[in-house]
């Protein structure tokens, strides 16, 4: 064979290849999901159970996802590696918008990533409700006790949350400072392990997500919820505003993010997949027995809310940094 023929046909092979590549289905491997926080927190608990149901939508390709916990930092860690990943759409990240914001906000001019010019969110599978927990040997029932009591005592209030700067933690701030009670936050890498700070009495309260008290009832007594309305999945729990303290009312939606670049194709595809397992009755069986609810929220509206969430937590962080 000629030079030149041998060279044709090699250019010939080479494209076809290319073509193949480009025609390849996404995924082509597992789906990592990265969680910002240790094993057994909201954020953890609906990663796991969202990622075991992946390979049954049929955007999925049958190929599952697997979760990658990397804590520190309030979820930035493993933001910032979900960043070093290649963007086709095989290394995810999951968060509730809420922390991701606080997070952000919380670092002023050295942050690590800009949310809306470094990621894009592809939708969201639940949300995460922060409540007041105290232990259950504290004689307050009620958040008007719990006011009245720590005001009285005069002493500062340690509190446990699952990271410095996740939602949790700024409405933390929030009620403490509003009510002029002294106070210490002391972070965690994760709501888990804020839980086990509180059952061991290390600290005197928590503010975490309303989900982590389900087991622990014998230990833990929730006052409070925040958000505008109470949490379906914990209707018997009053929320703040309903007890006197306003400024308390945003929840997180608990979303799936991409790094910028990640294509429209795979967009769609994880889209189409967060739909799909958000209405699969195994998922919902499995986030009602963890208080946590399962219900769909489009790109879009999701982008929206994220937006949203940005103008309400920002003034809000801002006073906390600048009263620290």
């Amino acid at each position: 064979m000629s030079f030149a023929k041998k060279l044709a046909t090699g250019v010939a092979t080479t494209a076809m290849l290319v073509s193949g590549a480009a025609l390849a289905d996404y995924p082509e491997k597992p789906v990592k999901i990265m969680v910002g926080f240790s094993a057994g927190g909201g954020t953890d608990t609906t990663a796991r159970g969202f990622a075991s149901y992946m390979h049954e939508a049929p955007s999925m390709n049958g190929l599952p996802a697997y979760i990658v916990n990397l804590p520190g930092a309030s979820g930035q860690k493993a933001a910032k590696a979900v960043l070093d990943e290649d963007t086709d759409g095989h290394t995810l990240y999951m968060i509730n918008i809420g922390t991701f914001i606080a997070g952000e906000l919380a670092k002023g001019d050295e942050r690590p990533y800009h949310i809306p010019e470094d990621f894009v969110n592809l939708g969201c599978a639940s949300q995460l409700v922060t409540s007041l927990q105290v232990h259950a040997s504290n004689p307050a029932t009620t958040l008007e006790e719990y006011i009245a009591n720590a005001k009285a005592s005069g002493e500062e209030i340690t509190w446990g949350t699952s990271g410095a700067a996740t939602m949790h933690a700024t409405i933390g701030h929030i009620f403490f400072d509003t009510h002029g009670i002294k106070h210490k936050k002391v972070p965690f890498q994760g709501g888990s392990k804020a839980r086990a700070a509180l059952v061991s009495q290390s600290v005197e309260a928590v503010f975490g997500g309303v989900n982590t008290v389900v087991g622990f009832e014998n230990d833990i007594r929730a006052l409070a919820s925040a958000g505008a309305e109470r949490d379906p999945m914990a209707p018997d729990l009053a929320t703040f505003k309903e007890q006197g303290t306003d400024g308390i009312d945003f929840t997180g939606l608990m979303c799936l993010f991409g790094a910028k670049g990640v294509s429209e194709e795979v967009q769609a595809d994880v889209g189409a997949a967060i739909a799909h397992i958000a209405e699969l009755k195994g998922y919902k069986r499995y986030m009602s027995g963890n208080d946590l609810a399962a219900f769909y929220t489009d790109q879009a509206t999701a982008t929206a809310a994220q937006d949203t969430m940005f103008e309400v937590m920002g003034p809000v962080v801002a006073e906390i940094i600048a009263n620290q």
